[in-house]
């Protein structure tokens, strides 16, 4: 038995040596990386107004937006209903390309009651 345990030492050694040459060979492909930084306009400078449309039993359905600048249209609302750090309903919707008059309402799921919601966060991409 002594024999086998140096034996079987010098075994698992060859057998993980050839396992981590085998891993050193293999070709990689690596993607381009980089940073940076960019300027990024904005599309309404002076901000816009939310309304928080409340069902019968205290649920924010849907949130009305006013006052979003013309220049946006085009791109897509997003807004996120949170109660502290946690997201609690979200919603979001494209805003017309043409004919778009500053409003647009976005449907929020999941419907979170409205004395659990505690800030309203909101961007707009693109257009």
């Amino acid at each position: 038995m002594r024999r086998q345990v140096p034996l079987l030492v010098i075994v698992l050694a060859a057998v993980f040596a050839l396992q981590t040459g085998a891993a050193a060979s293999l070709t990689t492909t690596a993607a381009v990386v980089g940073a940076g930084t960019s300027a990024v306009s904005a599309c309404d400078g002076d901000g816009f107004t939310f309304r928080h449309v409340i069902d019968t039993d205290g649920r924010i359905t849907t949130v009305s937006t006013t006052g979003i600048h013309a220049s946006c249209a085009g791109g897509t609302l997003r807004v996120t209903l949170v109660n502290g750090t946690a997201n609690v309903g979200s919603g979001s919707v494209v805003l017309p390309s043409s004919g778009f008059t500053g409003t647009a309402d976005v449907t929020i799921s999941p419907q979170p009651l409205s004395t659990g919601v505690t800030a309203v966060h909101a961007a707009i991409e693109g257009p």
